[in-house]
């Protein structure tokens, strides 16, 4: 198991069925117009946002553990596939600068940056890198090693691509 990264836990399974029966529901919600528009809008930012940042700073250790890649990969396809489907089709999506649905591409983002980033650290240093944030702070060992500043910047442009990157261009 040694290079695995950390064990699956029922916790891990239960958050990545919270994701995916979230996702499930937003789209019944609009599907089946259960909430105003307006609301709705706000679900799929916050679904986008939340979902994201959370599971960035969750699963980023795991993101080599075939269950939760495996998982990440099923849904971003299905999220990639709800947005190609309804982008075009409904206005009521459209906003200035892009569509209420390009937050369903964050996840998928987010796996590009994080995988993106963690290459380039390891063409740099030979190790993965550790996404930092509120769980890691500065100095603090982790994974036989202290945090890098590099570790920070490549944390902060992975955010900033999947957060900015995907609204700017989507």
């Amino acid at each position: 198991m040694k290079g695995l990264g950390t064990i699956i836990t029922i916790w891990d399974k239960i958050v990545v069925l919270l994701y995916l029966l979230s996702g499930l529901l937003l789209f019944v919600t609009y599907y089946y117009a259960l909430l105003p528009i307006a609301v709705i809008h706000k679900l799929f930012v916050a679904f986008g946002i939340g979902w994201s940042f959370m599971l960035y700073g969750l699963f980023y250790k795991k993101l080599k553990q075939p269950f939760i890649v495996t998982s990440f990969i099923v849904f971003s396809i299905i999220q990639i596939i709800i947005y190609v489907s309804f982008k075009n089709e409904s206005i009521f999506f459209d906003r200035i600068g892009g569509t209420y649905l390009s937050t369903l591409l964050f996840l998928p983002a987010m796996l590009i940056s994080y995988h993106l980033f963690n290459l380039l650290n390891r063409f740099i240093y030979k190790d993965d890198l550790i996404i930092t944030g509120p769980g890691n702070r500065l100095g603090q060992p982790q994974n036989g090693r202290k945090i890098r500043t590099l570790d920070f910047v490549f944390s902060f442009a992975g955010a900033l691509l999947f957060l900015f990157g995907v609204t700017i261009l989507f």
